[in-house]
């Protein structure tokens, strides 16, 4: 990028430069074809990227909102990929919408495939807390019951970061509803656990959302310190974790309560 210096100013497209204002840095001049060019948001070759670019920022909403709603979970530390990596699940989540044309699709479409619930369901938010390895346990969620069942637990088998004494478990059912970005999350008393924690089994369980939509079943952890009677909490990348238990459709979800 060039800046003018003389004493003409020159503004539009000669030859292979363009010349232009910059409210900052004033007259400058950049090689021609980057940008939009009046007139060419109605060609042909631009067609793909606007419906990319509606496409994207439909994504890029809904992975906003999907953010807030697990907030609870999600924003006791900072993690700068995670954002780059929900905006690929949702991607890839929209791509599986076959209703709409290309430049309508939507994550909305795409979830209420098999497939779309797979890629919602293996979703690794902290992938390098991985609650069902930290466990080592036997994992199942109960939509009807909304009953989380841990069994063959034994607490020697608990990966605690070093330093940590307790462990803190909280069972989340998250309704979300993909058109409207509504949401409602239910959460469920933390359940603590120290080192000296001689249960082999024991069961969580959920309140049911108001709203309709979507059903995400999540599984939180939190290792702590405890000195005295105060629990000081870790925000290490292996002492904050969350993991989906199950992703149920709305339809699936509406049968199965009703039978």
């Amino acid at each position: 990028m060039a800046k003018q210096t003389g004493s003409i100013k020159l503004k539009g497209t000669i030859g292979d430069i363009n010349y232009y204002k910059s409210n900052n840095d004033g007259h400058l001049a950049r090689a021609a074809g980057g940008g939009f060019q009046k007139g060419s948001m109605h060609k042909e070759s631009m067609v793909r990227t606007l419906e990319n670019a509606t496409e994207f920022g439909r994504c890029s909403k809904t992975k906003r909102v999907f953010r807030i709603a697990l907030a609870p979970f999600l924003c006791v530390r900072k993690d700068g990929e995670l954002h780059g990596r929900m905006m690929q699940l949702f991607t890839q989540i929209k791509d599986l919408d076959l209703v709409n044309s290309r430049g309508n699709r939507c994550v909305g479409r795409g979830v209420e495939t098999p497939s779309g619930i797979q890629l919602l369901d293996s979703f690794a938010f902290t992938p390098s807390c991985i609650i069902s390895e930290v466990l080592a346990a036997s994992l199942h969620y109960d939509f009807d019951s909304r009953t989380l069942s841990v069994t063959n637990f034994d607490i020697k088998n608990v990966d605690f970061p070093a330093g940590a004494t307790h462990m803190a478990l909280t069972l989340g059912l998250l309704h979300f509803d993909f058109d409207t970005l509504g949401y409602q999350l239910k959460n469920s008393v933390p359940l603590y656990i120290g080192k000296d924690y001689s249960a082999t089994s024991f069961e969580m369980q959920t309140d049911l959302p108001e709203m309709e939509g979507t059903a995400v079943a999540v599984l939180g952890v939190k290792f702590y310190q405890k000195l005295e009677s105060t629990y000081y909490l870790f925000k290490s990348a292996n002492a904050v974790g969350v993991e989906v238990l199950g992703v149920k459709g709305l339809t699936a979800l509406k049968t199965s309560f009703h039978n």
